[in-house]
C-alpha cells in the first residue's frame, strides 16, 4: 500500500506551483515543469512513482519561485479541477499521480497518443473527473 499523505501533499504542491504558471491548462502545467524529460524518453506519464512526482514538484516550485516576481490565485476552474483530484484519488490510493490522471483526467494513454494527451483543456479535464463515480 502506498503512503496515504502523500496525495495531500502532492495536490498541495500541483496547487501551489500552478499559482506560479496559472495560464497554462494542468496538463501543459505538469508537461512543462515535471513530465518533460520523462515523456521524451518513455512517451507517458504512466509510470512515474509518486516519490519522483513530489521531488520534481519541490524542484519546479523553487525555479518558478526563482523565476516569477508574483504568483496568482488560482480560477476557479482550476480549483474545480484540483478539489475533484482531492475527491478521487484517495478512492484508488493504490495508483501513481500520473496513472491516477491518466485513468481518470487525461484518458488512458492506449486512447490517446502519449505526447498529445496533456494538451486537453482544463474544461476537458473536469469534465472527465466529473464523469467518475466512485463506489
Amino acid at each position: 500500500m502506498r503512503e496515504l499523505e502523500r496525495i495531500k501533499r502532492i495536490i498541495d504542491l500541483v496547487s501551489q506551483l500552478w499559482t506560479y504558471d496559472h495560464t497554462l491548462t494542468l496538463g501543459r502545467l505538469l508537461e512543462k515543469w515535471i513530465w518533460t524529460d520523462w515523456m521524451a524518453s518513455r512517451g507517458d506519464i504512466f509510470h512515474p512513482e509518486d516519490t519522483q512526482t513530489e521531488q520534481r514538484l519541490h524542484e519546479s516550485i523553487k525555479r518558478a519561485q526563482a523565476s516569477s516576481s508574483s504568483i496568482s490565485e488560482l480560477t476557479q476552474l482550476q480549483k474545480d479541477i484540483i478539489n475533484k483530484i482531492a475527491e478521487l484519488w484517495p478512492h484508488v490510493p493504490d495508483q501513481r499521480f500520473g496513472q491516477f490522471l491518466s485513468n481518470y483526467a487525461f484518458g488512458h494513454f492506449m486512447s490517446h497518443p502519449p505526447k498529445t494527451m496533456l494538451h486537453q483543456s482544463d474544461e476537458t479535464i473536469l469534465q472527465a473527473l466529473q464523469q467518475c463515480t466512485m463506489k
